[in-house]
């Protein structure tokens, strides 16, 4: 009986449940994502192909270079459309490029993209920046697309929504959302905007009065 006692008591007794644990939280973060996708699009999710995809901007490295999610984001803008004018919207800090400009020069150095395809924001220092201060690219386009993680986008377009209806109803999707593709990314988005959601509750006036301004997310880990 000692010996089943110590076989159960063992690691293995909490593997099978430890990986259940796991197994749930990918599955849980990546329907999350996808059902974040197919949601914000007052006109539907029809359309064709975006000819504006608005590039929310995110931090560079501490060194001025290309950030993980500054690349990913990037690569969703590219790969959602052949010819879109993509706009990078993302602020200069003291002292080096502006994220706009990083993730420009990586569309356009590295996938490719035609320097006529691209166009820079460069005072954006949150996700409503990001959608105030370029409304007037926004506007030129008859479909529109945001690019970052599916989470991300979709208080993107809420914010929209809340900023121009008439543009909001323009918007259709990004090819955003890929099973397994940066869980990692993925999970800190649903970490942070779920915080975010805690905190408008407990409070809304201070937290929107922040937002508005245009600082409640700067420096934030944005998607």
């Amino acid at each position: 009986m000692a010996g089943v006692r110590a076989r159960t008591n063992g690691p293995g007794a909490f593997l099978g449940p430890g990986l259940l644990a796991a197994a749930a939280t990918v599955l849980a973060v990546e329907l999350v994502h996808a059902v974040a996708a197919r949601c914000g699009f007052p006109g539907g999710r029809g359309g064709g192909e975006p000819d504006v995809v608005l590039v929310l901007g995110h931090p560079s490295r501490r060194d001025g270079t290309l950030h993980p999610v500054q690349r990913w984001r990037t690569e969703i803008a590219v790969r959602s459309s052949s010819s879109a004018l993509l706009v990078f919207s993302g602020y200069a800090p003291a002292r080096g490029r502006s994220e706009a400009a990083v993730m420009a020069e990586h569309a356009r150095r590295v996938l490719g993209v035609a320097p006529g395809r691209l166009r820079r924001e460069e005072a954006a220092t949150s996700t409503w920046d990001n959608i105030a201060f370029t409304l007037d690219d926004l506007a030129a386009g008859s479909r529109i697309a945001i690019a970052s993680s599916p989470v991300h986008a979709l208080r993107a377009r809420r914010y929209l929504r809340r900023l121009r209806p008439d543009l909001a109803a323009r918007l259709v999707p990004a090819d955003d959302y890929r099973p397994g593709e940066r869980w990692g990314w993925k999970a800190a988005t649903v970490l942070y905007d779920g915080a975010r959601s805690l905190r408008l509750r407990v409070g809304p006036a201070t937290a929107e009065t922040s937002e508005v301004a245009g600082r409640g997310e700067a420096g934030a880990p944005q998607g």
